[in-house]
């Protein structure tokens, strides 16, 4: 039976039209519900082939006119799964408004499979005024219309709010109910990015959530659909949630197709194995997990690694021929990148994708931007929290061992007006002895936040060392704030910049 059987706008339709159930066949659905009709079967009337026609004729002409009628319900004539698909395209408030449009809609939003309670999709004057408790019944009110059947076509839940330990029974619950009805994606994001939480008020993931007891193993009492959730999980992303070693090491071992895992803001992990258990992992991202000593990932078929936060003591990277992009970020110079990088060395030969994020250093020091060679490297993208004045062309000698690199982003962000007359001075001779040299593949380049001479000398030997280059962008906006030097750029220096451009490269500015 459709969603919308009964729909009082079907009724007012054939009000408008003229017609009725009784009275000849306004549409197909009308002609096979209708009790007496030219035909019936009873054979008890009888019409005349001319009053027939007339009646044809009027219904045809009624139908055409309901046709054209601006105010006919024409998405409650839609199969219902495309109805619901509609429905999902909205925020979560927007769909569950829908319920007010006549008594069919009531619960049509409850059908739609993602549930995505994200604050971010509130107005600005609603983000501010809603309490965590207000939020809490929001999300815990609709889940409750989700039980039985509604329940098991959830396939994403997401909780995007600044919510702590202080929600803990209602995150438990929302954890239990994802899991007990097979959700592929499960994303708690308890922190927004303004704000960092205070570990010792971050919400805990305690074992018994999980069904496991306090050394990882199922509790007796347990649900069994509790562990059936977990065959079901693809994508898990938990943003100021404290999760021990063992909670994670469950999840990789009994989530045969989770296929993402990410880790934010967890002050709870000090070791993290990927090892063999879980074949379909793709993609792991650990960032600001401050207490985290040990990343080791052996005999997997991971794809993409994205790390940021200090240097764990150690990381060991074995077997991992699927390993193609590699994003880093040590919170520091690119000296701690360096040496961060350096412990993925058994993948070097097979990486396609880098990311570097690295602060630069006053100190130029030649041998801190020699890479090891990465022979299969496509893609470089380097973002720098930089200093006015300081020269950019060591980032340049990073790139001299990767020959078959093709596209390289140079993202800038200048932190604050800060300047050192005595960098000024500073002797560059071996750097720009190190740059002499000719790129044989590199086609695209791309620099964001250019604003100064040092990035004009990075630009000209861009230039000379790109002998295919193909494209070049300059990006006069900062990142991080309002445009730096754009006008002046705009004024004086763009024809300086097309000068050294050899004709049949595409030159933009923006």
């Amino acid at each position: 039976m459709s969603i919308f059987k009964g729909s009082p706008y079907r009724r007012q339709d054939l009000e408008a039209g003229g017609g009725s159930r009784s009275g000849g066949f306004d549409d197909d659905d009308d002609a096979g519900e209708a009790s007496s009709g030219p035909f019936d079967i009873g054979g008890t009337k009888h019409i005349p082939i001319e009053r027939w026609r007339s009646q044809m004729e009027g219904a045809d002409q009624r139908k055409r006119a309901r046709l054209r009628s601006p105010e006919e319900d024409r998405i409650s004539e839609l199969p219902d799964e495309i109805v619901v698909s509609i429905l999902s395209r909205l925020t979560l408030r927007e769909a569950v408004r829908t319920s007010v449009l006549s008594k069919p809609w009531r619960y049509v939003w409850t059908s739609i499979p993602v549930l995505n309670f994200d604050a971010n999709n509130i107005s600005s004057y609603c983000y501010r005024v809603l309490l965590g408790d207000e939020y809490n019944k929001w999300v815990s009110g609709v889940l409750a219309q989700r039980k039985g059947p509604k329940a098991s076509n959830v396939v994403e839940f997401r909780v995007c709010y600044d919510l702590d330990k202080a929600s803990s029974s209602h995150i438990d619950r929302w954890i239990k109910f994802a899991l007990s009805n097979r959700v592929h994606t499960v994303e708690l994001s308890l922190s927004n990015l303004f704000t960092r939480p205070f570990p010792d008020r971050c919400y805990i993931l305690r074992h018994e959530v999980l069904g496991l007891s306090a050394l990882g193993s199922p509790l007796k009492n347990s649900s069994s659909n509790m562990f059936v959730g977990f065959k079901s999980l693809k994508t898990l992303s938990l943003k100021a949630v404290k999760v021990d070693d063992i909670a994670i090491e469950y999840f990789l071992s009994n989530c045969p197709v989770l296929e993402r895992l990410s880790l934010h803001l967890n002050s709870a992990l000090r070791n993290l194995k990927v090892v063999k258990p879980s074949p379909l992992l793709r993609y792991l991202e650990v960032v600001s997990c401050e207490l985290l000593e040990t990343i080791e990932i052996c005999d997997t078929n991971l794809v993409s690694f994205t790390y940021a936060g200090k240097k764990p003591k150690t990381m060991l990277f074995k077997n991992a021929p699927k390993l193609v992009e590699v994003s880093i970020n040590p919170y520091g110079s690119i000296w701690h990148a360096r040496a961060m990088f350096l412990q993925l060395s058994s993948c070097f030969s097979q990486l396609e994708n880098l990311q570097l994020t690295v602060c630069q250093p006053k100190l130029e020091i030649l041998g801190n931007y020699i890479l090891p060679e990465l022979k299969n490297l496509k893609q470089f993208i380097l973002i720098v929290e930089r200093l006015f004045n300081v020269s950019l062309l060591g980032f340049l000698v990073m790139i001299k061992n990767w020959p078959n690199l093709q596209r390289f982003v140079l993202q800038l962000n200048c932190n604050g007006n800060h300047w050192d007359d005595s960098l000024k001075e500073a002797p560059r001779a071996n750097m720009r002895e190190a740059t002499r040299y000719r790129h044989p593949c590199l086609k695209v380049v791309e620099i964001a936040g250019y604003c100064n001479t040092c990035d004009f000398e990075l630009f000209k030997h861009i230039i000379e060392i790109a002998v295919l280059l193909e494209k070049i962008i300059i990006d006069t906006h900062n990142p991080n704030s309002k445009p730096v030097g754009y006008k002046q750029l705009r004024s004086g220096e763009e024809q300086q910049l097309r000068t050294l451009v050899s004709p049949g490269v595409e030159f933009v500015i923006l």
